[in-house]
């Protein structure tokens, strides 16, 4: 980064010098000076490369909505360091996913209003957690939406079916995102 005396003399500069350097701007007041990335005529991207750049088309697509949304725009922007802006911050949050770090099933022996709690977490918010028990066969008892407790990082949810046969039960947790990023984990009984 190239800094002055007087930072305003370098911010503002931009473009490239030849092939050699390009002046960026970031924020209101950072110029960074960088070595000009050579590209490969014709380059050949494996399947992974593929998806990876076809999910970044994606989340621009979701990053640039945004800004036209006021209160999607207003809730990034709670998160927004200097520097930082909402569109950034929607890219990242398209990026990731959200995390089920627990599912706990030591609360639920099979009765109606037993309470499975789910640990769901993400950059920014879980915006749902739904919760699915199957049998050991497979066939689904129940399915239902849980309820973010005090914690803001807790979800539970209550069986409204008895279950007679817990072994081999099947505890599906699904954790959504506000860009609608999915997150499956299952645990078996």
């Amino acid at each position: 980064m190239a800094k002055s005396e007087n930072n305003e003399v370098m911010f503002g500069a931009r473009g490239r010098v030849g092939n050699l350097v390009v002046f960026k701007n970031f924020g209101s007041n950072q110029t960074v000076i960088s070595r000009l990335k050579r590209k490969v005529k014709n380059p050949v991207y494996t399947d992974k490369q593929e998806e990876v750049k076809n999910r970044f088309k994606e989340a621009v697509i979701y990053a640039k909505g945004i800004v036209n949304d006021v209160d999607l725009t207003a809730f990034y922007k709670k998160f927004a360091k200097p520097g930082t802006s909402s569109y950034n911050l929607a890219l990242a949050d398209f990026c990731k996913a959200p995390e089920i770090k627990l599912i706990d099933t030591g609360d639920y022996p099979g009765q109606i209003n037993n309470n499975i709690r789910i640990r769901a977490v993400d950059n920014f918010r879980v915006t749902e957690v739904k919760v699915s028990i199957y049998n050991a066969s497979d066939t689904l008892i129940e399915s239902g939406l849980a309820i973010l407790s005090a914690n803001s990082i807790d979800w539970y949810y209550q069986t409204t079916i008895a279950n007679s046969n817990l072994a081999g039960t099947k505890v599906t947790a699904e954790a959504t995102d506000v860009p609608g990023n999915i997150t499956m984990e299952t645990v078996v009984i």
